[in-house]
């Protein structure tokens, strides 16, 4: 009789290990969708800051035209920005391309990190042609405006120069922390696998 009842105790300690099993399963299916949407949440906050970058470049070339002919300038200058802010819409436009919200429902961890991984890799990689064309072409500008003695000119190319480097140094930081936070989710669900 305890025989029967040890083997009776130990078959609904099995059970309970099943459902205790199924449960933390179930969890962690719960676990894995919540964290792939707020990896998307995430994403799509960099998604909007490139279609924001995107659309201020493309209006921003015209302009770029139009002002330095209005200011008096060689229209090289504004030719080459022209082109300098259509390269970087089309290089924004294909760096974020695996931001989208469906990558982060249909593709496993390891993709999205991956992706997360290339999306920092070709930020970091427009900054080496970015920063010396800018340099380069901004120097060239502010040499013209100097042999022109256009103070004005100069004090507003210089203040415009700084409030752009600072928002995009603001703006690439808080970017590459986001990527970083993607990563960081796609490695803990990684382990909990």
């Amino acid at each position: 009789m305890k025989n029967h009842t040890d083997y009776q105790e130990l078959d609904d300690m099995r059970d309970q290990l099943a459902k205790l099993k199924d449960m933390l399963n179930s969890e962690r299916i719960i676990t894995e969708r919540m964290m792939r949407r707020i990896m998307s949440e995430k994403a799509n906050k960099l998604l909007r800051r490139s279609i924001f970058f995107i659309v201020i470049a493309l209006l921003f070339a015209p302009y770029m035209i139009w002002s330095i002919g209005f200011l008096g300038f060689n229209s090289i200058y504004g030719y080459a920005a022209a082109v300098f802010l259509i390269v970087a819409a089309i290089t924004e436009w294909h760096t974020c391309k695996g931001l989208r919200d469906e990558y982060f429902s249909r593709y496993s961890i390891v993709e999205i990190a991956e992706t997360m991984v290339r999306y920092k890799r070709m930020n970091i990689k427009w900054l080496y042609f970015s920063i010396p064309f800018v340099l380069v072409w901004g120097g060239l500008l502010a040499y013209d405006i100097l042999k022109a003695e256009n103070l004005p000119v100069m004090i507003g190319g210089a203040v415009g120069f700084a409030i752009g480097l600072a928002f995009g140094v603001h703006s690439l930081v808080k970017a590459q922390r986001t990527a970083n936070e993607i990563i960081k989710a796609t490695r803990d669900l990684k382990r909990e696998e």
